[in-house]
């Protein structure tokens, strides 16, 4: 974000606020949960909630008594995903490799300390990933999140796990800090990563970095049943990967050469 030499305006950034309260595990809030949460007072956030309401960012629901994000969210969600130069580039590769492998594809770029999906193509099995389009988690989170945490440099990886300690998802996650810096190290050298187990049981993901000229921006993966997956994992990985360079290539990253 730039620095500009300006103050920011109260009001709006508390209006802010109460949109940053509503997420993906908690889309309807009351308004006792916003005011716990913003740490604002009541009247005043009845009188944001209002005027967020007329303005299409915010519905309320009657009959639940509970506030959600309004439809004009989903019309600047659409305005930023059409103008995404790397989404675009990358959306014919990665429909390409669903239809050639039949599992679920991601496509997640990181913001910051955190990475956040901005495509997902589902398969046709029953069980899908709980990695929603804008979802934003940790960047160590996945294979998607740990491919592009092999990418930083140490010290920025090593500060990334000071302020966000690893969890263990299943009790196959890897969450000594030490054997983590260790795998990052070999995903460099391998160029992949493959998740079995480790976010989700009887899952597995295959992930793979995408570069643009400035660097590491993102990666893709598949993912699907890990019993599935195991009976053709290495070609999986090599389509995986080829796909990863080809968008990489289209975003201006040169070091590579698509097979």
């Amino acid at each position: 974000m730039r620095k500009v030499n300006v103050e920011t305006i109260r009001s709006v950034e508390r209006a802010v606020q109460i949109l940053n309260c509503f997420s993906f595990e908690r889309p309807d809030l009351s308004i006792e949960e916003i005011v716990t949460k913003t740490k604002l007072a009541k009247a005043t956030v009845y009188r944001l909630l209002w005027t967020l309401e007329t303005q299409g960012l915010i519905h309320y629901d009657q009959k639940e008594n509970v506030y959600r994000l309004g439809y004009k969210m989903l019309e600047y969600g659409g305005i930023v995903l059409e103008n995404l130069d790397m989404r675009r580039e990358a959306e014919p590769f990665l429909h390409d490799l669903q239809s050639q492998t039949g599992y679920t594809v991601l496509f997640a770029v990181r913001q910051q300390d955190t990475l956040q999906y901005v495509i997902r193509l589902d398969s046709d099995e029953g069980f899908q990933p709980r990695s929603y389009i804008g979802r934003r988690r940790v960047l160590h989170y996945g294979a998607l999140g740990t491919t592009i945490m092999a990418y930083l440099p140490d010290e920025e990886a090593k500060a990334i796990l000071e302020k966000y300690p690893l969890e263990a998802h299943t009790p196959n996650t890897i969450v000594d800090k030490h054997q983590f810096l260790e795998r990052l190290r070999l995903i460099r050298k391998d160029g992949f990563f493959v998740d079995k187990d480790e976010t989700f049981i009887g899952f597995t993901a295959v992930a793979a970095p995408v570069f643009d000229r400035t660097g590491i921006i993102g990666a893709i993966g598949l993912a699907g049943a890990t019993f599935k997956m195991v009976e053709t994992l290495p070609e999986l990985i090599r389509q995986t990967v080829s796909t990863a360079q080809h968008i990489s290539k289209r975003l201006g990253h040169l070091s590579y050469s698509p097979s």
